[in-house]
């Protein structure tokens, strides 16, 4: 018998957008099987309206989950699924706040700079942006590590009108 969790994983791997019927009446059914907390239900749900790109449904959602406390890698998963909603609702210093507001976790500091790189982008901060995303690809650059930082410093100094 599988555990709720692999169900749960399971539910996220067969996701299918095109039913959200289906996929709401899937999710309430595992939820009202499951023995998790309160957070870990509400981040869920948030998750799968976030999903089904009802955002503005699914902003109340992950800061009640955040709230009710969730365990660490889910509380890092919230904030930024969280700041990501916020954007995509025209929210952008909201969703700055949320990003920068909060120590992440190592696995997903990359994650967070990219969404700031996001938002910056949507605010008309384009040389910001750009900086924050080459930060993100930090951890993948190499030994282009210090050529590629030292052009991201530069963004500041040769913006153009």
């Amino acid at each position: 018998m599988q555990s709720w969790d692999d169900r749960m994983a399971e539910f996220w791997r067969d996701a299918d957008d095109t039913d959200p019927v289906r996929m709401r009446i899937q999710i309430d059914q595992l939820l009202s099987s499951a023995q998790c907390s309160d957070a870990r239900g509400l981040f869920e749900r948030a998750s799968l309206e976030d999903f089904l790109g009802e955002e503005s449904a699914a902003v109340p959602l992950y800061e009640a989950s955040l709230s009710h406390g969730l365990d660490v890698d889910r509380e890092n998963q919230a904030r930024i699924q969280l700041a990501s909603s916020l954007r995509n609702v025209g929210r952008q210093d909201d969703a700055l706040r949320v990003l920068e507001e909060f120590e992440f976790s190592t696995d997903y500091l990359s994650a967070r700079d990219a969404f700031v790189a996001l938002a910056l982008w949507d605010k008309g901060d384009g040389a910001q942006a750009l900086r924050n995303a080459l930060h993100a690809a930090d951890p993948a650059l190499g030994r282009y590590r210090r050529a590629i930082g030292a052009y991201a410093a530069e963004l500041f100094n040769d913006r153009q009108p």
